[in-house]
């Protein structure tokens, strides 16, 4: 089964609204509600929308076709934030790869993590004439100069994967690649909704308030349980920073537990947190059921949902998103109107469908292999 976003986005209004039926009955402080008309029809409402968020991404609504066959030979130059981490270290070989297909250059630069690399980076690119620059994590709200520079330059500057796509852009940024993060905040919550049966979801929601989705991650949280799920419904809040995620995390989620017994529902808003919050849940929880519900479709969580462990991942595809990022290049280097919105889709991973991304789960699986055709079908290359 393949879902598009436009169905996608029906299924979520009619769920809605039949939440919006029966709520509203409930005490706002009632810690009950299992059997409650309210209760029920939050559940069947997030059920709707889960069971089509489970589905493959359907590849019909990518963009206006374009013809890229004028920029063979043309440079994209790419910053990521530490071009010898891991995660960078993919994401600039899919995009290398993904550029090869119409004979575009792209060179990543040695960017160390520093300021002053970023900088460095951008005016290299401009001195070497690159048809676009793509930030593959440094903020462009830090780069300003740089960016103005670019700008006059007549090279664009791209930012990947940094801002969720219901956002604004920011200052001097024409185009820019975007990423689900406050979609999947959303459907992370849905599932807790769906797994408390009725009862109030008391989430614990764990962030790295220095990175830039988790504001709008842990927003998205607060509002859909405010929205969608039974009365009484709550989520509390720990702030973990991400060098101290395997120092702090197991040892927090323990003690919140233990402090709050009503807590039925652990929310990550990044994936990798899982591996430290599941062994503080067995120390602090091991009578009780306290499901896993995140983000992000690493390998290693996926196959902690094939055991058990994590309930849910909402997955993403790098593969998918390197698409994604050098189509918004190719827009912007031929200067046509950009895609609002541009991000890589989602998808609900869980006991059913785990199956499906690989056994070990690997990185990209699970989503199929016709948005690639399609993609080179759009840009006039097949």
């Amino acid at each position: 089964m393949r879902i598009n976003k436009a169905a996608l986005a029906v299924v979520t209004a009619a769920a809605l609204s039949l939440t919006a039926c029966g709520g509203g009955s409930s005490d706002a402080g009632s810690t009950g509600g299992g059997d409650s008309a309210d209760g029920q029809a939050k559940v069947e409402a997030a059920q709707k929308i889960i069971d089509a968020a489970k589905a493959v991404p359907a590849t019909n609504d990518l963009g206006a076709p374009i013809d890229v066959s004028a920029l063979k030979g043309k440079t994209i130059y790419s910053i990521p934030i530490d071009s010898k981490a891991e995660f960078y270290t993919a994401g600039e070989k899919a995009m290398k790869e993904v550029a090869a297909e119409a004979g575009v250059n792209f060179v990543t630069f040695p960017s160390d993590g520093s300021q002053t690399s970023y900088q460095q980076g951008i005016a290299q690119a401009i001195n070497a004439k690159a048809g676009a620059i793509l930030l593959n994590g440094p903020l462009p709200t830090t780069l300003g100069p740089q960016i103005d520079a670019a700008n006059k330059a007549g090279v664009p500057v791209i930012p990947l994967h940094l801002t969720d796509k219901g956002d604004p852009s920011a200052e001097g940024v024409e185009y820019e690649a975007f990423a689900p993060f406050n979609e999947a905040a959303e459907l992370m919550t849905l599932n807790a909704v769906v797994g408390a049966k009725g009862e109030p979801v008391h989430a614990l929601v764990i962030q790295s308030s220095e990175t830039g989705p988790a504001k709008g991650m842990v927003d998205t949280v607060a509002n859909t349980l405010k929205e969608s799920a039974p009365s009484g419904s709550k989520s509390t809040v720990i702030n973990v920073a991400v060098p101290q995620w395997s120092q702090q995390i197991q040892s927090q989620v323990q003690s919140a537990l233990l402090k709050d017994p009503k807590i039925n529902a652990v929310l990550p808003i990044y994936d990798s947190m899982a591996l430290y919050a599941a062994p503080g849940i067995k120390q602090a929880a091991s009578n009780r059921e306290v499901p896993i519900y995140t983000f992000n479709g690493t390998p290693s969580i996926l196959s902690m949902v094939k055991d058990g462990t994590v309930a849910m991942d909402v997955a993403e595809n790098p593969d998918w998103v390197a698409y994604v990022n050098i189509d918004t290049a190719y827009r912007a280097m031929l200067k046509a109107d950009p895609i609002e919105a541009a991000s890589g889709p989602v998808r609900v991973i869980d006991s059913t469908n785990v199956d499906e991304t690989g056994n070990p789960p690997a990185s990209g699986k699970g989503f199929g292999d016709e948005y690639k055709s399609a993609y080179l079908e759009l840009w006039g290359l097949s």
